[in-house]
């Protein structure tokens, strides 16, 4: 059996006392995980839906949590991710029955200290990638319950020795409040006298804080905003994921594609398209769970250009099916 074991900053105190060294995850698949909260699925305050608090991730909107040192282990590959939800849609121009996702991108860091450098910052999502906030007077695509998403770091920048700062913020100067905003997940903290460990800070103008001095601005002592890092251990020497039976049918004016992914907790699938199998850029929303098809205008795929199915498992690991040629209407 495989464990999935979650580090977090409660039983790091514990282990402390009890003299009891946090455990590992025993899988080459499985990461181990350092969170605030006692796993990633206790995070289920606000970007599901219900009041958001004004927990919105934001231009002026900074979000820091504490981790501690990461555990000591053999790890290949290290990702800090947060879980967003509720990105918010705007009338279409000229066409007001229709909706589109207001544009933005999502940034997170990770340092040693309370101040991030360009260096430590890292792309984390776009909103059009994020579950979108249901609108109860208009259809909305693509809404939904938050999501974890997650950007590779260097080794080099998690600390095994130090507390972790991780921060969240968005560069986009349209994101001032929730309700143009994706929303960030939280979790309810354990009441007590207990170390903070998770800050808001408004006073950011696009750019995390630069100097530790005023970053740490407003302490967050019920509530753990959800930031987290993982580790992945060394991968077997074959595939991790496989994509197989892939499959495209015409329907109208859209195309249907579907394909498999084989392999241990595969979380992410999604097209690609290219016109010369060379560069490839995905044409589909992100699907995480199967079956796995997807529906594509016509124009993402014009006759003549490929299309390939691509996946994903929870250590970052991708599968890639052949390129399929769309072929050209019988004369």
């Amino acid at each position: 059996m495989i464990f999935l074991h979650f580090i977090f900053a409660a039983a790091l105190n514990a282990a402390a006392t009890d003299g009891l060294a946090p455990a590992l995850s025993t899988s080459a698949i499985v990461p181990t995980f350092v969170t605030v909260a006692p796993s990633l699925h206790d995070y289920e305050r606000f970007a599901d839906g219900g009041p958001d608090a004004n927990w919105y991730i934001g231009f002026n909107n900074a979000w820091i949590v504490k981790l501690p040192p990461a555990p000591a282990g053999d790890f290949a590959h290290a990702f800090i991710g947060a879980k967003l939800g509720r990105a918010k849609t705007r009338p279409v121009p000229g066409k007001p029955w229709l909706r589109e996702t207001i544009p933005g991108k999502v940034y997170a860091g990770i340092s040693a200290t309370p101040a991030w450098t360009s260096e430590q910052s890292f792309f984390l999502a776009e909103t059009r990638d994020i579950p979108a906030e249901a609108d109860p007077q208009a259809r909305v695509d693509g809404v939904g319950a938050g999501e974890w998403f997650w950007a590779e770091v260097p080794l080099s920048l998690v600390s095994q020795t130090a507390p972790n700062y991780l921060i969240v913020w968005s560069p986009t100067n349209y994101f001032t409040k929730a309700s143009s905003a994706p929303i960030l997940a939280a979790s309810e903290l354990e009441t007590g006298g207990g170390e903070t460990r998770a800050w808001l800070n408004r006073s950011v103008q696009g750019v995390p804080p630069r100097a530790r001095g005023a970053s740490l601005e407003t302490p967050l002592n019920t509530l753990a905003p959800a930031i987290a890092i993982k580790l992945v251990p060394p991968g077997p020497d074959e595939p991790a994921v496989s994509v197989a039976d892939f499959a495209v049918a015409r329907a109208g004016k859209r195309l249907v594609v579907r394909f498999s992914a084989a392999g241990e907790d595969v979380g992410e699938a999604w097209v690609e398209a290219s016109r010369d199998q060379l560069e490839w850029q995905r044409a589909s929303r992100i699907q995480r769970r199967p079956p796995f098809m997807f529906s594509l205008p016509a124009e993402k795929a014009p006759a003549g250009s490929f299309l390939r199915g691509a996946a994903r498992d929870i250590s970052g690991a991708v599968g890639l099916s052949d390129g399929y040629m769309i072929p050209y209407a019988p004369r």
